[in-house]
C-alpha cells in the first residue's frame, strides 16, 4: 500500500499596512490631514460665517480681495441754460396796430407786468406822450390815466408801491414824478424840478436816487423818500465826468462811482465804487483799480464799465469787494440781475452767468438788437434788424 503523503504547500502569509513599516506613517499622515481639513472647514467655511454675526470683519488667508465697489458719482446737476432756446424764450410785445404808435421807449419789469412809453409824431416831433402797463400772458395793455406837464414820459419805473418817472421836456430839464399806486385816488406828485439834463430815476422801496446837473461843473446825486417826498444830497461831483455815470439802487444800497483820491494812479483813470446803505451814516468804498462808469450790483456781485460807452469798452464784476473779473470787451451797455449780467456787443445780447462763469447768446442769430435794460430777471432789448418799427423783445432767464 503506497504511503499517503501529504503535499506540502509553501504559503506566504499577507501582512496589513497596519503591521508593516508604512503603517505608524500613514496613520500619522491621515491624523494630519483629518486636523489640516477640519483647520480649513473652520478658516474658510466656519469663521467667514460666523464672526461678521458678532460684528468682525474677517477674510480667509489667501482669498482674492473683493473688488471695491466703485463709489457712485453724483449726477451733475444740469445748469438752467443747458436747454435754453434763444428763439423759443424771447417774448415779443404785442400791440393793436391800430393805436397808430410807431415808438416805444424805457421799457420796465416788475412782478411779472412791464411798463413802457409810447410815442407818435405831434407837430413832425416824435415824442412819447403815453404810458402803458403791458400783462405779457394776456398781452394787453393798458394805458396809464397820467396827464403829461411837458413833452414826453422817460424812464418810468415801478414797484408794488411807486411809480415814477421823467416828465421831461425834449431838449433837456422837465420834472420827476411819483405816483402812489396803492391809492386809486391818487394823482402825481412832484419829487423835483428838473432845469438841465434828463435825470434817470432809481427805484428801490420807497426811496428813489438820481444824479442831476445842478451847475456849470457841479453835479448832485439826490435820494428822496417818497413818503415823506425829503430830498437829500448824498454825493457832490466837481469838475469831473462822474456826473454822468447812473448810480444804482438796489436791496436797500446805493451805489455810485468817483475819483480815486487815494493817489494811486492817474485820477481820471481809477475809480472808487462808493455804497451806502439807507439808514446808515457810514459810506464803504471800494477800489477798482479802472476806470468806472454806471456801476450796477445785486447784492453779492457788482459790475461796470471801463469807459464811456466806447467801442471797447470793458465790462467787469467783482464779487465782494474781490478782484475785478473781465468779462467782455466792445461792451454797449448791460444790465444785472440775481444769477447773471446781460450786456449788447456787436449787436447782439448776451448773458453771462455766475453759477458757471459761461457765456450764451440771448437774442436769435441773425439779429440785430438794442440793449433796453434788465428787470425782473427779464433781459429787454429792441429788434432793430429793421427800422420800420420799434419792436421790444424781452427773454426770462432761468
Amino acid at each position: 500500500m503506497k504511503a499517503r503523503y501529504r503535499r506540502r504547500r509553501n504559503y506566504r502569509r499577507r501582512r496589513s499596512l497596519s503591521a508593516s513599516n508604512w503603517g505608524p506613517v500613514l496613520a500619522f499622515l491621515a491624523t494630519v490631514l483629518g486636523v489640516a481639513g477640519a483647520v480649513a472647514l473652520l478658516i474658510f467655511v466656519g469663521l467667514p460665517k460666523l464672526l461678521p454675526l458678532v460684528g468682525i470683519d474677517f477674510r480667509a488667508p489667501f482669498a482674492p480681495t473683493p473688488t471695491a465697489a466703485p463709489t457712485p458719482r453724483p449726477t451733475a446737476t444740469p445748469n438752467p441754460m443747458d436747454g435754453f432756446d434763444a428763439a423759443e424764450a424771447e417774448t415779443e410785445v404785442v400791440f393793436d396796430a391800430s393805436s397808430n404808435y410807431r415808438w416805444f421807449g424805457d421799457p420796465y419789469m416788475f412782478g411779472g407786468r412791464m411798463v413802457f412809453s409810447a410815442g407818435k409824431l405831434v407837430d413832425s416831433k416824435a415824442e412819447l406822450i403815453d404810458l402803458y402797463f403791458y400783462e405779457p400772458g394776456a398781452r394787453a395793455a393798458t394805458k396809464a390815466d397820467i396827464a403829461l406837464q411837458h413833452a414826453h414820459f422817460m424812464y418810468p419805473k415801478f414797484n408794488a408801491r411807486w411809480l415814477v418817472y421823467l416828465d421831461a421836456e425834449l431838449n433837456g430839464g422837465g420834472a420827476l414824478m411819483a405816483l402812489d399806486l396803492a391809492d386809486p385816488a391818487a394823482e402825481p406828485v412832484l419829487i423835483k424840478e428838473v432845469y438841465t439834463g434828463q435825470p434817470e430815476p432809481m427805484l428801490d422801496g420807497d426811496c428813489v436816487a438820481w444824479t442831476e446837473r445842478t451847475g456849470t461843473r457841479m453835479d448832485k446825486l439826490f435820494v428822496c423818500d417818497l413818503n415823506s417826498l425829503e430830498t437829500t444830497v448824498v454825493h457832490m461831483f466837481s469838475n469831473n465826468s462822474y456826473g454822468q455815470s447812473l448810480p444804482c439802487f438796489y436791496g436797500g444800497t446805493l451805489i455810485w462811482a468817483d475819483v480815486d483820491s487815494s493817489g494811486s494812479g492817474d485820477a481820471e483813470d481809477t475809480s472808487v465804487i462808493y455804497s451806502m446803505t439807507m439808514g446808515s451814516p457810514s459810506i464803504s468804498t471800494y477800489s477798482a483799480g479802472v476806470y468806472v462808469h454806471d456801476p450796477e450790483t445785486n447784492g453779492v456781485y457788482t459790475a461796470w464799465l471801463d469807459a464811456h460807452h466806447a467801442p471797447e469798452t470793458g465790462l467787469y464784476y467783482s464779487k465782494a469787494g474781490g478782484r475785478p473779473v473781465k468779462i467782455a470787451s466792445g461792451v454797449v451797455e448791460f444790465g444785472m440781475a440775481d444769477s447773471f449780467i446781460a450786456y449788447c456787443r456787436d449787436e447782439a445780447i448776451y448773458a453771462y452767468r455766475f453759477d458757471n462763469g459761461q457765456t450764451y447768446r440771448i437774442s436769435a442769430e441773425y439779429e440785430k438788437t438794442q440793449f433796453l435794460g434788465v428787470s425782473d430777471s427779464c433781459v429787454i432789448w429792441m429788434d432793430v434788424t429793421s427800422r420800420e418799427r420799434d419792436i421790444i423783445k424781452f427773454s426770462r432767464l432761468p
